[in-house]
């Protein structure tokens, strides 16, 4: 794989009930990574990478090692799980605070790119799948939208995509997932957004009880991701590949670990004996 900064457009632009991000991310298998030692390499490496890049910085949200946001992600599928081998995924991802949308999102291409399709909930949709994303109001919500024939959606990406029909989709699998989150700036502009994620899943089609954590499987990963609203001056810069590419290979090598390409709908599924 040859990594590339998508130049075929914006990285996030606005098209009427969706928004496209074109996403370029290298995900590391982290399941062995306990919290201090990923801290003590983050620590590490930003004095190391400044002798090779000196107008870069590193920069956390305050408290974020301390106390990771949770988000929350609903996988949706048809009965004979159709969307998990394509690599695709359609899901709504929450946080109680901030956020709720569903996203179609494509295959990772040879570039290390994913086109990722959004439909950014408002209002009483908004706060309904924020308080819980698989109460039956939220999966009608979200059902509702991907079925839609007047606008360009989620469900109508899926379709034209894969071939597989929207209209018998319900929810999979649910992701609770405990994000830390550091950004990298050069030459004073965002660039990427990378994180140490923490994710549980549960199988929503299995007879075992939600609340019982025993029931949940857990893994881990660290992303390194092109910063989602990225200023169109700096994108085409040479030295973002090299910063990902320099960060992968230090943690690869610190670490003992490699690069995984199975995307957590993927990751999630195999541990709960699904895929």
């Amino acid at each position: 794989m040859v990594l590339m900064v998508d130049t075929q457009g914006s990285i996030h632009e606005k098209h009427g009930e969706y928004n496209i991000f074109r996403q370029l991310s290298v995900k590391i298998f982290a399941d062995h990574i306990n919290d201090i030692e990923y801290y003590k390499w983050l620590n590490e490496i930003q004095i190391e990478i400044k002798y090779k890049f000196p107008t870069i910085e590193f920069k956390e949200r305050n408290g974020v090692r301390i106390t990771p946001p949770l988000n929350t992600a609903v996988y949706y599928d048809n009965d004979n799980y159709q969307i998990i081998p394509t690599g695709s995924l359609l899901r709504t991802s929450s946080n109680k605070l901030t956020h709720a949308f569903c996203a179609f999102k494509m295959p990772e291409d040879l570039t290390g790119n994913r086109i990722d399709r959004r439909h950014v909930f408002k209002d009483k949709e908004k706060k309904i799948i924020q308080e819980d994303s698989i109460s039956p109001e939220a999966i009608h919500i979200v059902k509702k939208l991907i079925t839609r024939s007047d606008v360009d959606q989620p469900g109508t990406f899926l379709e034209v995509t894969t071939g597989i029909s929207p209209h018998h989709l319900n929810p999979s699998m649910i992701l609770r997932g405990y994000r830390t989150t550091f950004y990298v700036l050069i030459d004073g502009y965002d660039i990427l957004r990378c994180s140490i994620d923490r994710s549980a899943v549960f199988d929503l089609r299995s007879n075992k009880n939600i609340d019982n954590y025993i029931n949940w499987k857990k893994f881990r990963e660290i992303e390194l991701s092109l910063y989602p609203r990225i200023s169109e001056h700096i994108k085409s810069d040479l030295r973002i590949i090299q910063i990902i590419e320099d960060l992968r290979d230090s943690l690869i090598s610190y670490f003992n670990t490699y690069v995984i390409y199975d995307i957590k709908y993927q990751r999630g599924m195999k541990m709960l004996n699904k895929y």
